[in-house]
This record gives structure tokens, sequence and C-alpha cells, in this order.
């Protein structure tokens, strides 16, 4: 089954690996919600992902919890060790805007 949730986790990571946060910010005004970004804006989102980035490193899929076409759970494991999970959920209509997203560390 192809899951939209799933590709935006990986547009998402791919942005992110890169280390390109003003592509990261520009993806995310785009296709994440209004009500997702009021949630947490843009700016607390971006500044967590870099603090991220600066500790953990790039990322990767190490398992897929559970997913559908609408939401994924996954773990992914940092370059530098630790792993977070990450849990996005999209709009069901087109375009798939991201409705719902988190990236815990897990202890």
């Amino acid at each position: 089954m192809r899951s939209n949730a799933g590709m935006r986790l990986i547009a998402l990571a791919t942005i992110y690996n890169k280390g390109d946060f003003a592509r990261l910010r520009a993806y995310m005004k785009e296709h994440f919600t209004v009500s997702a970004l009021e949630t947490v804006p843009v700016a607390l989102r971006l500044a967590e992902l870099r603090d991220q980035f600066r500790t953990a490193g790039k990322v990767r899929v190490r398992q897929v919890v559970t997913y559908d076409k609408h939401r994924v759970v996954a773990i992914l494991s940092s370059e530098h060790g630790g792993n977070f999970i990450e849990d996005i959920a999209v709009e069901e209509d087109y375009p798939h805007k991201v409705s719902a997203h988190s990236r815990q560390m897990l202890v």
C-alpha cells in the first residue's frame, strides 16, 4: 500500500539530512496545515530540528512501527547514536498536507 504520510516522512528526512533548513522551512510552510503550524510554529519546529541535527546528525528509518495511507509512526536511527520516534499524520484529501508531526528522542 502506498502511504501519503510515508512520502511526507521521506521528504522531511531527506531535506533534514541535507541540513538545508531554509528549504525545510519552505517545505513546512507549503506542506503543513495551518492548524498544525498554529499548534507548533515553523520557527519552533526548525529550532528543535536544528538542535537534533547538531547533536544527533543525520537520521534513517530503522523500523516502521505502524502505517496506513494517512499516518506513519517510525523509529529513526541517528548518525551519532540514539533513536527517535517520528509520528506523521496527513489530510485525506490531496495534496495530503501534514496535519500532525512530532519527533521525540527515545530514552
